[in-house]
């Protein structure tokens, strides 16, 4: 029995009396979520995730070579190695931690990514029973968000010498990501276009933003500055309508910013301090514009968070503040001051 298979693309066909091999059963789940409009990064994640799982079965269970041999049990096997037994990094030598296990929110996401595909080959009939359905996510402890002080933003900043055409165009991107707490994939997919100087916002579309919705950016009239000056000196070199560009005039890319970041972090002396990458600056927009009195509505706003629960974690505030805060509000120093 052929069936049809139509929600809104191009319509396909699964055999369901067929026994598809492991692979050919993933291409299959593949074409289909690229013709549903999924991210490029969401394509790359489920193969990555997919890639731990073949590489896991062709260690412990290399007599599986087809998607309906995937048992609960097999599966449920799976899961608790992620949880249990793999160590992080393993198979990179380079980077290898033996003895620290995968974090809760890691094997969720790899867990995510598993039961997507389970899920849609049940649904199309490619396997008669989804072998996770009864696998539940780990708990994540919720832990303290850990940002920039102040001090320590200038330090970043001091470690990039403006004096350079490159040191130039980091010190305007981290001050870019300080000030308006962008992802670093949407800043450095910014293009002349997309900053409105007139009234200093940038108005990213729905294709930028990670929940698919457009959205509008304010920036400080000091970044305005910074901003106009880049892209005027981007145009005395290159031909190019990107803001962020290496010194060949190619657009640059997350992956580029987060060695050149780290490097200007090892520079300032951070390493070790902050868990550091570039979402750090995010970090510290969002705790700074909700301690100096910005509203958390406005603020989920700005970042483009889908969930204002997100945004509450920022509501967290650093023992110090807490402390300077009690000591001002006190109400016994206020009567007997």
């Amino acid at each position: 029995m052929v069936k049809r298979m139509v929600r809104g693309r191009k319509a396909m066909t699964t055999d369901q009396s067929r026994n598809y091999a492991l692979d050919e059963a993933f291409e299959l789940f593949c074409k289909v979520k690229e013709a549903e409009g999924k991210r490029k990064r969401t394509l790359l994640d489920y193969r990555k995730h997919w890639g731990y799982f073949r590489k896991w079965l062709d260690s412990y269970h290399p007599e599986i070579t087809f998607i309906r041999q995937v048992t609960s049990t097999i599966a449920r096997e799976y899961y608790l190695y992620m949880a249990s037994d793999r160590s992080k990094y393993q198979g990179v030598s380079n980077r290898y931690l033996p003895g620290v296990k995968l974090a809760p929110a890691t094997v969720a996401i790899r867990l995510r990514s598993f039961r997507a595909m389970f899920r849609f080959w049940t649904i199309e009939g490619v396997i008669k029973e989804n072998p996770t359905l009864n696998i539940k996510p780990p708990k994540e402890d919720e832990e303290e968000i850990v940002v920039f002080s102040e001090e320590q933003l200038i330090s970043m900043l001091s470690a990039a010498n403006r004096k350079t055409f490159k040191g130039f165009r980091d010190w305007v991107l981290m001050t870019l990501l300080a000030d308006t707490g962008l992802r670093i994939s949407e800043a450095v997919s910014l293009t002349t276009e997309l900053i409105d100087f007139s009234n200093n916002v940038i108005r990213l579309p729905a294709s930028l933003n990670k929940n698919r919705k457009k959205r509008v950016v304010p920036f400080s009239s000091h970044v305005s500055a910074n901003l106009h000056e880049l892209i005027e000196e981007n145009r005395l070199h290159f031909e190019t309508d990107f803001v962020f560009v290496d010194v060949y005039g190619k657009q640059l890319t997350a992956d580029a910013v987060r060695k050149i970041f780290r490097r200007y972090a090892e520079k300032a002396g951070l390493i070790g301090k902050v868990k550091f990458s570039p979402h750090v600056f995010r970090h510290f927009f969002c705790r700074q514009y909700l301690l100096n009195g910005g509203d958390i509505a406005t603020l989920q706003a700005i970042v483009g968070h889908a969930d204002i629960t997100t945004t509450r974690k920022y509501l967290q505030v650093e023992t110090t503040h807490i402390r300077s805060q009690h000591e001002k509000f006190s109400p016994i120093n206020r009567l007997f001051d």
